[in-house]
């Protein structure tokens, strides 16, 4: 009697573990699948995340390189870019913002290795001493030639036309090549730049012409000799 008593009353005490244990098992099982679940749901929200902030990001990239290609494009518009290295002698527009038209001319560049010449003029009376291949020796204003010396020159043409002056009458412009592009002035290479004021005499056998300059200039009727 009681033996057999205790194997059932043991055996619903197993059967009611193992449903207990079952049960445990079942919301381990439930609870793992959720949190799977879950973490899929991470995984995938996280990879849409990072997807979205890859376009997004690639989409910025492009945008950023289309502006800098219009930017470029702009500025390429916007900046002259001279041929060659020289120096800026006339600048025709001067307004920031200024508007210009197709193949107005902008400025006069001067290349760097280009000769330097002279343009003078010829007084009548002196114009048919002078011919292409003289010499010439040039005396700057700016820079006088008992300190700082003087620059040789030839002539290299001369107009055939002559060209009215109020004060002078007929005058003949005429080209002479300088030999050196810069002179030494306190031990400074200074350019030789247009514009600047020179005296030219131009040595014609046993005569000198005196008094030609580099275009525009003022007349420095004192300087020029009179007599050949």
């Amino acid at each position: 009697g009681h033996a057999g008593q205790d194997r059932t009353r043991e055996r619903i005490e197993q059967e009611r573990d193992l449903a207990t244990a079952q049960a445990r098992l079942r919301e381990a099982q439930a609870a793992l699948a959720e949190t799977e679940q879950g973490l899929n749901a991470y995984r995938a929200e996280t990879r849409r995340t990072l997807q979205e902030r890859e376009t997004q990001a690639s989409l910025r990239g492009r945008q950023l390189t289309e502006e800098g290609t219009k930017a470029d494009k702009r500025n390429a518009l916007t900046r002259l870019t001279a041929p060659v290295a020289g120096t800026v002698q006339q600048l025709a527009v001067h307004t920031s913002g200024g508007v210009v038209t197709e193949a107005q001319v902008l400025l006069v560049l001067v290349p760097d290795d280009a000769e330097v010449t002279a343009e003078v003029v010829l007084e009548n009376k002196d114009v048919g001493f002078v011919r292409a291949g003289q010499a010439a020796t040039i005396k700057l204003e700016t820079f006088p030639y008992t300190r700082y010396g003087t620059v040789e020159a030839q002539v290299r043409s001369i107009t055939a036309d002559a060209v009215q002056d109020e004060k002078r009458g007929a005058i003949f412009p005429a080209s002479l090549v300088l030999s050196q592009a810069a002179i030494s002035v306190d031990g400074k290479r200074i350019k030789l730049a247009p514009g600047m004021n020179l005296t030219a005499e131009i040595k014609t056998g046993k005569r000198r012409v005196i008094d030609y300059l580099l275009s525009p200039v003022q007349q420095h009727l004192d300087e020029s000799l009179k007599e050949r």
